[in-house]
This record gives C-alpha cells, structure tokens and sequence, in this order.
C-alpha cells in the first residue's frame, strides 16, 4: 500500500509538470467527446502520436459520428484505416459502433461495465474514456505508464508477465488523485510519452526524480523489462495481379494480420499460357516475422479464363480500397 503523502505528492509532481510541459494541441484533445477519445485511444495503441494523428483527422472528417461509423461498409472503414496496421482495431471499431447505435441508442456508455464488453475496449481504454469524458476515478495502463511506474518504483520483473501487470494495475490505481482525474490521465501519458521516454530518459528535468528507483541505481536502460518473444521464420507468397481492359482483380482475405482487406490472388488461377508483363519481389516486416512475396502483372482479354472469384476493379480506384499500405503501393506503382 502506497503512503498517502507520497500518493500526493507523485500526482501533484505529475500534475505541475505537466502544467507547464504537457501537450495540449492534439486533435482529439479539442473535444472530448467519447467517440473521438475512443477513436484516439484505439488508434494510438501500438501507435506513436506522429503516425496517428494525420489518420485521425482523415477519418473523422468521414466519419464524424458513432452512426456514421456505424452505417459505413466494413470496406470503408478499413479503407480509411490502411497504413495504420494491426487491423483487427479497426474491425472491433466497427463492430462497437454498430453495437453502440443498436443497444444504447447511438450514445456512449459511460460505466466500466458497459465499455469492458465492447469489442477493443480493454481495462486501460476504458479507464482512459471514463477519466476524460466522465471525469470519473479510473486508471489507465497503457505503454507509457507502465515505462513510467516501472522505473519510479523499480520493478524489475518482466511486465509481459500476468502477476507484474496485475502489480502495476494495483501502483496505478492507489496513485489516482481524487481531484483532476482528466487532467491527471494526460498527465502521466504525456510523462511518459516526452520525458520518460523508452530510450535516453531525460531524468534531469524529471521533477520525480530524487525519488525514483531506476535513477538511484542506474537501471533507466533496462526497466521496463520485457521478455523477448518468439521470432517466428520469414513468411513467402506470391501476388497474381490480373488486368483486363484497364481493370484488376481482387480478393476479400479472411485469414491472418490482413484479414479483411483486399488482395491480388495469391496463387495462378489462369488455365491457359500467359505473359508477364511486370515482375519483382518485396518484403515487409510484421512484429514478429517478415513477410517476403513475388508479384506477377499478368495482363488477359477475357475475364472467364479465370478460375477464382473476386470483383474487378479500376486501377483508379486502388487509392481508395482497403488494400495492407504495402500491396497498395504496390498496386499504384504498378498503374503508372
């Protein structure tokens, strides 16, 4: 159990810093509106605030509501959403919308219980929702504030492990001032995300720093410490990309990290002897493995000598399709 004077006085240090070094011209932070702090939070996990910020603004101004989202195709969304990565958020995005608009009338819940069963909404999002737009008592635990009360505390188990994220749960929740909740939650992100940063920590501006283990004993470097997961072997395919009179072909996968998305056929499904008119290989690295693939331009008269179902489309219309960021270069590079 923290002291209560030293609870006080980490989020009153958290708190000034921030007063005078917080950010306060972020996009989402203008309103906050549940659904564009949602919209925020979503898309900042395993995101950096740079990379967010101009598909934040590009997809709000299309969809401006929960039931704009909501009534859009699963193709928009996803379209809207490509370069981002980790698709499976935009997908839960979608779904929550939809359950949102049809359960509680287009308006956001605002109780723990009611967020934590959305799909994409785990402990830390909904902490971040209710603080912010609710103003109610609620933790977060996002990368930043594990970084930042791991050091300060310490803690030199891995957080990949339950019992050290339960741990660190329990430091974040008894550490909530009871004053200033909303101010206090961007705080400590803003801390983390600036100051105690994952490499060259700027401890001596740190105003918690007299105090903090990791500086003490000079382990800055090494907390938080994470176990090292699995890399997995490269992965290969190839990308058949069919044209007939000025259109191509794509498929709707269904399966792994592009799963929603549209993609050229992954094997030959022609019957008869062909031309390749372009060819080359690329690669792209995921978290855990690479994925290397070869591409084929195969350029045909007749749609039937096909053997795969799929929709056609203009190559103009490849900017604006639910394409993985890669393939969709690709696909432009290609139409030029």
């Amino acid at each position: 159990m923290i002291a209560s004077q030293s609870k006080k006085k980490f989020s009153d240090k958290i708190l000034e810093w921030h007063r005078h070094h917080g950010r306060y011209d972020l996009p989402w932070q203008k309103n906050k509106d549940p659904y564009l702090v949602w919209i925020s939070e979503i898309m900042l996990q395993q995101t950096q605030v740079g990379t967010v910020i101009p598909f934040y603004i590009k997809f709000i101004d299309r969809f401006r509501t929960i039931v704009d989202l909501a009534e859009a195709s699963e193709d928009e969304v996803m379209a809207y959403w490509s370069g981002l990565g980790f698709y499976s958020r935009a997908r839960n995005l979608h779904k929550t919308a939809k359950i949102i608009a049809v359960q509680f009338s287009c308006k956001f819940p605002d109780s723990y219980e009611n967020l934590i069963q959305l799909p994409g909404i785990g402990k830390s999002t909904a902490g971040a929702i209710l603080s912010f737009c609710y103003k109610k008592k609620f933790a977060i635990l996002d990368g930043n504030v594990k970084r930042v009360l791991s050091r300060f505390f310490g803690i030199q188990e891995s957080i990949n492990l339950t019992k050290t994220e339960k741990h660190l749960w329990d430091i974040s929740e008894q550490l909530l001032p009871d004053n200033d909740i909303d101010i206090y939650t961007q705080a400590i992100m803003d801390f983390g995300a600036t100051l105690c940063t994952p490499k060259k920590p700027q401890c001596d501006s740190c105003p918690i720093n007299q105090t903090c283990i990791a500086k003490k004993n000079n382990l800055t470097g090494t907390i938080p410490l994470k176990n090292k997961t699995k890399t997995q072997a490269d992965r290969s395919t190839e990308f058949y990309i069919y044209e007939c009179n000025k259109q191509i072909l794509l498929v709707k996968n269904r399966t792994g990290v592009w799963n929603g998305l549209w993609l050229p056929p992954q094997q030959n499904s022609l019957s008869k002897k062909y031309i390749i008119h372009k060819q080359g290989e690329r690669q792209c690295v995921f978290s855990h493995y690479r994925l290397k693939y070869k591409y084929f331009l195969i350029k045909i008269t007749n749609k039937k000598d096909l053997m795969v179902d799929g929709l056609w489309f203009d190559w103009k219309e490849i900017s604006d399709l639910g394409l993985p960021a890669p393939i969709k270069s690709l696909m432009i590079n290609l139409s030029n």
